[in-house]
C-alpha cells in the first residue's frame, strides 16, 4: 500500500473519530440538558410524561448528529422551510417545479440536493424525489424541533419539544419547553399563517401558561406577515375575556419593535420576519432588561 493511499486513509479515520466524539458529546449534553428541563418542572409540581418524539420529524430518526446540524442550518432560512411544507404536500413524488411556490428553480434545486445528501429525501429516477419518512402529517413537529434545537445551539439553554405533561389542566402538547437563564420559557409555535390560527389555540395557549407559571410565554408563528391584523386582536380579545374590561390598562399588548410584541415584557407574540434566532434574542433581552430595571 503506497504511503500516499495510508496518508489518506488516516485521514478518513481521523475525521470519523472526530464526529464520532462530537456525537457522543451531543448525546451526553442532550441528557443533561433534557433533566434540568424535567428538573424546573418539577420544582413546580409538574412531571413530564412524554418528550421529543422522533417519528413525526421531517427528517429519519437514524440521521447522524452532523446531518442534523446540516438540517438545523437550513432551517434558518425561511425559504427553505417553505419547501419543506411543500414537500410534505407531495410526499409521494414530487418534482422542482412543484417547490418554485416561494423560491427560484436553482434555489428549490439546491435544498433537493442537500436533503439528498443528508438521507431526508429520496431521488426517484432522474427528476423525481419522495421524502424518506412517511407519510408525515404536519409540518409542525419539525418546526417545534428547530425551536427547541435553537435555543440548545444559540442561547445554551436545555430545551425539550412535543412535551406531554402528566395531570395538567389543559392536556395535550407543550410545543416547546426551555430552561434558559435558570427561568422556564413556554414557547407555542404556530406553522401555520395568521388566519389559520383559531381564537381557541390562542385561549387554549393562555391555559396552558396557568398550567405551567413560565418566566416567559412566547407565541411564535412562522410567518413574515403582519401581526397587529389578526393575532395581537386575538390576545387583546382572549385578555379582556380573561381579566375584563381593565384588561388593556392591566395588560396592553404593545409593539416592541416592528412584528414583535409583548405583553408587560413577559409574553410575546413572535414572528419570523428577517431572522427567527434574532427575534427571539430580542425578545429575551428585553425581559432581562425589563425585570433587571434598566430603562
Amino acid at each position: 500500500m503506497g504511503s500516499d493511499k495510508i496518508l489518506r486513509e488516516i485521514r478518513s479515520l481521523k475525521k470519523r473519530v472526530e464526529q464520532l466524539s462530537k456525537e457522543i458529546e451531543s448525546i451526553k449534553a442532550a441528557s443533561s440538558e433534557e433533566s434540568s428541563v424535567e428538573k424546573i418542572l418539577r420544582m413546580r409540581g409538574i412531571e413530564v410524561f412524554r418528550k421529543d418524539p422522533k417519528d413525526r420529524l421531517f427528517f429519519p430518526p437514524d440521521l447522524s448528529v452532523f446531518d442534523q446540524t446540516r438540517f438545523y442550518e437550513m432551517m434558518k432560512r425561511y425559504s427553505f422551510r417553505l419547501v419543506l411544507r411543500d414537500m410534505i404536500k407531495h410526499q409521494e413524488g414530487f418534482r422542482v417545479p412543484d417547490l418554485t411556490h416561494y423560491c427560484s428553480p436553482r434555489v428549490a434545486k439546491g435544498y433537493c440536493e442537500v436533503l439528498c445528501e443528508v438521507g431526508a429525501i429520496v431521488k426517484n429516477g432522474k427528476e423525481n424525489y419522495r421524502t424518506r419518512v412517511s407519510p408525515l402529517y404536519s409540518f409542525g413537529p419539525t418546526l417545534e424541533w428547530f425551536i427547541a434545537e435553537m435555543f440548545k445551539r444559540e442561547f445554551a439553554s436545555p430545551a425539550i419539544y412535543g412535551v406531554n405533561l402528566k395531570k395538567t389542566a389543559s392536556g395535550g402538547d407543550y410545543d416547546v419547553i426551555a430552561s434558559w437563564n435558570q427561568r422556564l420559557v413556554y414557547v407555542e409555535v404556530k406553522s401555520s399563517p395568521p388566519r389559520g390560527v383559531e381564537p381557541s389555540e390562542i385561549s387554549t395557549f393562555f391555559s396552558r401558561m396557568e398550567d405551567l407559571l413560565p418566566e416567559v410565554a412566547i407565541l411564535f408563528n412562522d410567518t413574515q406577515l403582519r401581526m397587529k391584523d389578526k393575532l395581537v386582536v386575538m390576545f387583546e380579545e382572549e385578555l379582556e375575556r380573561r381579566y375584563g374590561n381593565e384588561s388593556g390598562t392591566l395588560y396592553p399588548v404593545k409593539r416592541l419593535v416592528e412584528e414583535l410584541f409583548h405583553v408587560r415584557h413577559r409574553l410575546f407574540i413572535v414572528n419570523s420576519k428577517k431572522d427567527v434566532v434574532e427575534n427571539f434574542q430580542t425578545c429575551l433581552k428585553d425581559y432581562l432588561r425589563y425585570i433587571g430595571g434598566m430603562p
